[in-house]
């Protein structure tokens, strides 16, 4: 549900595995939970099979896909990156949507190394771009209900 009173936000979304469609649907179906401050609009899609990359789009609801991740950063519609591609794939996409000044939301882990990491947070900091990671389930009732089975001992 769009509310035309709201700026949109062009989300782009490299990679179209399980993760990929997940992120997919929660940008797709965030309003029904959340209340925003602007609408999330699925601009663009990416993934390294072109094909793939058309039909998930399509499929998923992006106006548009590449078969190129710097395509998708370089699109002019993207103000977010959303990465969900393979773990040695997230710095160098990350690194290169903060020098474009796009915001980040990136799976976990967020890099293979502490030292990829802190170059991610620096250059992100430096930048002034907006960064996040995926902890999905910090907060998900069934985690503090398995925390509170296993502190009274009851699993």
């Amino acid at each position: 549900m769009r509310d035309s009173s709201l700026p949109d936000l062009g989300v782009g979304l490299i990679g179209t595995g399980f993760m990929g469609r997940a992120h997919a649907l929660a940008f797709h179906n965030a309003r029904t939970t959340f209340e925003l401050p602007v609408n999330l609009k699925l601009a663009a899609l990416a993934d390294a099979d072109a094909a793939r990359a058309e039909q998930c789009a399509r499929s998923w609801g992006f106006d548009r896909s590449h078969n190129d991740w710097k395509q998708l950063i370089s699109d002019p519609s993207v103000k977010l990156v959303a990465i969900t591609t393979p773990n040695h794939l997230h710095f160098p996409m990350a690194m290169a949507a903060v020098e474009a000044g796009k915001a980040v939301y990136c799976e976990k882990p967020l890099a293979v190394s502490l030292e990829q990491t802190r170059a991610m947070h620096d250059a992100a900091k430096a930048a002034g771009v907006v960064t996040r990671v995926g902890y999905n389930y910090q907060h998900n009732p069934m985690i503090g209900l398995a925390r509170q089975m296993i502190e009274s001992r009851d699993l």
